[in-house]
């Protein structure tokens, strides 16, 4: 009776709604029994450092003064929703396939949110091969939900980058997503390695290395959370001529230096580093990307670091099979566990 309780509570748990009581309709005679039973066993469960925190309901206007992002609240405070913006982007590569299945997998979103200027992108804006094959899978469809967004023109009356209009927009439209939503921000290329629950104890996770700039590739956050109304007030000062001005430099250097409280620093986990991430195309046998929770792949910057090497490769589900350096074996470990899934349903 313990344990078939205790499913159903996390059961519950992960749908966002908690359960309220134990309905029982045992006879008066074991009744007594059975509600001691269960306290006995629940001291027992709930004390166990391997359970999860319940979701809270209603923290949808929480006040953060005076909140602790070292340690965190007891339960989720962070809806367990992700969130992908793509503009102009038409077409699912392998890596966008790849990302979305495997943040599914890990993660157990509740939703999953694509923020898109693409018209009607769930009945023909999306389109190949690997939107056919996204689309195959009935449980991660369910879960999908399209919002329009447009891309932005201009920020505080100042016009965005003529050159870089799409990456400074996309920037821009995380931060208003997060500060409308909250939750999981993810971009694209992002393979998520591990689950992010852990994160969504606190105010609003990123990654921020020691002496580096700000990561704002993976953002689990609280919509009240203070740093997200900070960084969008910053671009004030908006520098459209320096490609990761706002994104990153000056938010450390403005906000969190003066105020790191009011974030849970990440160093390293969210794998945004842009010289480790060279690693996994480039050196054979590199396993620091193990003790990630998430890695930002970097693909399509890849092409200009080093255009000898990237330019050639086409990234597929065949030629992933026998790709040397880490990413494939990244790749290979995501499509086994997913085909390993599928085979049980």
């Amino acid at each position: 009776m313990v344990l078939v309780y205790y499913h159903h509570a996390q059961q519950r748990c992960r749908s966002g709604r908690l359960p309220l009581s134990i309905r029982l309709r045992k006879k008066p005679l074991f009744a007594s029994t059975i509600l001691l039973t269960f306290a006995l066993s629940a001291v027992f469960l709930f004390s166990s450092s391997d359970i999860h925190p319940q979701f809270v309901e209603d923290v949808d206007e929480m006040d953060f003064d005076d909140f602790n992002n070292e340690t965190g609240a007891s339960s989720y405070i962070v809806p367990n929703i992700i969130h992908y913006v793509r503009f102009n982007m038409t077409e699912y590569s392998f890596v966008d396939y790849l990302c979305l299945r495997a943040a599914f997998l890990r993660q157990r979103p509740d939703f999953v949110y694509i923020h898109t200027d693409v018209p009607h992108p769930g009945n023909g804006g999306f389109r190949g091969k690997y939107w056919d094959m996204i689309k195959m899978n009935k449980k991660l469809m369910s879960s999908i939900r399209f919002l329009r967004i447009e891309l932005a023109s201009e920020i505080f009356g100042q016009p965005l980058s003529r050159d870089w209009r799409v990456y400074h927009g996309s920037d821009i439209a995380r931060i208003r997503t997060m500060m409308k939503y909250g939750g999981i921000y993810l971009d694209n290329d992002v393979l998520v390695l591990q689950n992010l629950d852990k994160y969504r104890r606190f105010e609003i996770s990123m990654n921020w290395d020691e002496g580096d700039t700000l990561g704002s590739q993976v953002i689990v956050a609280h919509k009240n959370a203070r740093f997200l109304s900070r960084w969008l007030d910053s671009y004030h000062d908006y520098r459209a001529d320096i490609w990761y001005y706002n994104a990153g430099d000056l938010p450390v250097k403005a906000i969190l230096n003066v105020h790191p409280e009011i974030l849970h620093r990440v160093k390293g986990e969210f794998g945004a580093d842009s010289k480790k991430s060279l690693k996994h195309f480039t050196e054979e046998g590199y396993e620091g990307w193990r003790k990630n929770d998430a890695i930002h792949l970097l693909v399509n910057h890849l092409y200009s670091v080093k255009p000898q090497d990237f330019k050639p490769l086409v990234f597929d589900e065949e030629m992933i099979q026998t790709y040397k350096f880490p990413f494939g074996q990244m790749a290979r470990e995501v499509l086994a566990a997913l085909n390993e899934t599928e085979s049980t349903l």
